[in-house]
């Protein structure tokens, strides 16, 4: 599904990423773990053409993505790329003008001209999906963290993404909402959804993901199933890591 090879990214003299290689097979349920500046978010948006790598590749479906090639066929490549993923960010990212409804039609409306009433009624079963066919007709403005994040996942599935990235999708969220947009995400994996996860939820790492990444540094230190991960790690940086996350 997706296929990182020599993938580095340098911001200035800062180099976030340093020569990743990584394969993602289809519904495989990914978690990116480690420190907070450890690449794992630029990594997840040069997965989705958020970022561009500086050197090395990214593949996405059929589609590659690099840092050669010429503009026209770099932006086709994101357009078949933003298709193929779905991505759900910290902040929610919603049109605050806009009632939950006219979020979740407004991108297969513009981008994939589905008609307004199909799209409509494709709103209404992803709502009900996260259990929010009750808050259509709201702004965002009036719903809760969690709500915000359940519609920001329910307006990403509206685009019938392959794959679903997501960017620590519960760390703005206070304790008590987290469980309610973790559901969701559970739900998701059963399905059979392709999912990478940035997060520090060490709970939903270890039942819920098939492979555990360890990063620090840019680099990736360790991959493992979540047993090998949690009850086994092999480097001392993992160690400490999670000596900190117990606390």
């Amino acid at each position: 599904m997706i296929e990182c090879i020599n993938l580095s990214k340098q911001f200035d003299d800062l180099v976030v990423l340093k020569d990743i290689y990584l394969h993602i097979r289809p519904q495989e349920i990914v978690v990116l773990l480690g420190p907070s500046g450890s690449g794992k978010s630029t990594l997840l948006r040069c997965m989705n053409g958020l970022e561009e790598p500086t050197k090395g590749s990214v593949r996405v479906g059929s589609v590659k993505w690099d840092a050669t090639g010429n503009l026209p066929s770099k932006k086709q490549a994101l357009r078949d790329i933003r298709t193929f993923t779905g991505m759900v960010f910290q902040s929610f990212n919603l049109f605050p003008h806009m009632t939950v409804l006219e979020n979740i039609i407004m991108p297969p409306m513009t981008v994939k001209k589905m008609p307004k009433a199909q799209a409509i009624q494709l709103a209404e079963s992803l709502l009900a999906k996260v259990g929010l066919q009750d808050k259509m007709y709201e702004h965002p403005s009036r719903l809760s963290g969690g709500q915000q994040q359940r519609v920001a996942i329910a307006r990403s599935l509206a685009m019938n993404p392959q794959i679903m990235l997501f960017d620590e999708p519960t760390s703005a969220l206070d304790p008590e909402l987290t469980g309610e947009v973790l559901a969701v995400m559970k739900q998701l994996a059963l399905e059979g959804m392709t999912m990478i996860v940035v997060t520090h939820e060490m709970k939903f790492a270890r039942e819920v993901s098939n492979r555990v990444i360890f990063m620090s540094d840019g680099v990736i230190q360790e991959e493992g199933t979540p047993e090998q991960f949690f009850d086994q790690p092999q480097t001392d940086r993992a160690r400490k890591f999670l000596r900190q996350m117990d606390h």
